[in-house]
């Protein structure tokens, strides 16, 4: 993980997600249900999402990236009392940049998430997150299942 704090896009922003993000989030996520990305099934209808994002804006574990326009998000989700899982999503145009490595790295150091172990569960054919993760420093620890160890 060390190794990518250095390679920072300054013009990359992380930010908490605000109500005018909800759309986004949503059409993202939807996009990687269809792409069978996520261990979701079933595309999240509207109604649903509001109520969700609702809270989880109050949770302030959502956060937006941006060059200018939305790429992605990463969201955090309480998994027990020490761990927090993670999902993280961006643009097509945007990935295979660092962007999302980066995005990550800006979240991982925010206080509120740097006390947690962050796990990953990650399907058995997306290689491509095994590899992202892996790169972050998380490690498997059992099947599909990737974890970084808390940094404070």
């Amino acid at each position: 993980m060390q190794k990518y704090l250095k390679k920072t896009n300054s013009k990359l922003k992380v930010r908490q997600a605000k109500i005018e993000d909800l759309y986004f989030t949503l059409m993202l996520h939807n996009q990687n249900v269809i792409k069978k990305k996520f261990f979701s099934k079933k595309k999240v209808i509207i109604k649903d999402h509001k109520i969700w994002f609702a809270n989880k804006i109050k949770e302030k574990m959502l956060f937006i990236g941006s060059l200018n326009i939305k790429i992605g998000y990463v969201r955090y989700d309480f998994f027990d009392k020490k761990c927090l899982s993670v999902s993280i999503a961006v643009i097509k145009k945007y990935k295979r940049k660092g962007l999302g490595k980066q995005m990550m790295l800006k979240t991982l150091s925010k206080k509120k998430i740097s006390k947690f172990d962050i796990i990953a569960n990650i399907k058995k054919q997306n290689f491509e997150s095994k590899k992202f993760f892996s790169d972050l420093g998380f490690k498997l620890t059992k099947k599909d299942r990737y974890i970084l160890k808390a940094r404070s």
